[in-house]
């Protein structure tokens, strides 16, 4: 039999939007994932100076998107954590609990800084990456970075092709703040939970 297939999507998620949830299908049917696993972080070390969103809401808004595909598995783990979130401590846990492959899905701007995370020649090195081109942007720079690292590392990396995606985690809190619409940015249920909560005013 073959091996199960895992992912871990590790970010702030505030809010998760049609871009994350957009990149997350894609990866399942096209990697042929059993399980994605969305990881919202506690204190991501390139944001301790920045108002995060308190993480059961994080949590909710995740949670209020799991129907989207039956693949989609929401886990506490960092969250529940004390200081910052190191993506590969998180990694190197669910490997050894998992009873198969485990891939690390991310976005293209955070695959080409990943040889500068702590740890980061590890993860390319161990974990099959998962991303996506980012749409009507030159992205020839990031696509040499990704060549460096399969050549540098024998780095497994997917790389995605979606339809853009025009939705950003900072402009729909600006759009909130300011009473503009989020649709389309959005799921629906997340919208829904966001008015529930008053999140962002």
């Amino acid at each position: 039999m073959n091996k199960r297939k895992y992912a871990i999507y590790g970010g702030t998620f505030d809010p998760i939007h049609m871009g994350h949830v957009s990149l997350a299908d894609h990866a399942v049917r096209e990697c042929g994932l059993d399980i994605l696993i969305f990881m919202p972080d506690h204190v991501s070390p390139f944001k301790q100076d920045k108002h995060v969103t308190e993480g059961k809401h994080r949590c909710g808004m995740i949670d209020a998107a799991l129907k989207y595909n039956s693949a989609f598995r929401l886990s506490r783990y960092e969250i529940g954590r004390v200081g910052p979130s190191y993506t590969i401590e998180t990694l190197r846990h669910w490997k050894s609990l998992l009873d198969g492959e485990l891939c690390f899905v991310l976005g293209f701007d955070s695959v080409v800084q990943l040889d500068t995370w702590y740890k980061g020649e590890e993860i390319i090195r161990n974990y099959p990456l998962i991303t996506a081109r980012r749409p009507d942007t030159d992205d020839s720079e990031g696509m040499a970075k990704i060549e460096s690292y399969r050549r540098d590392y024998g780095a497994d990396i997917t790389v995605l092709r979606m339809e853009p995606v025009d939705a950003s985690s900072t402009r729909i809190r600006n759009n909130i703040k300011e009473g503009l619409p989020v649709t389309g940015m959005v799921l629906p249920e997340v919208e829904r939970y966001i008015i529930e909560h008053d999140l962002y005013r």
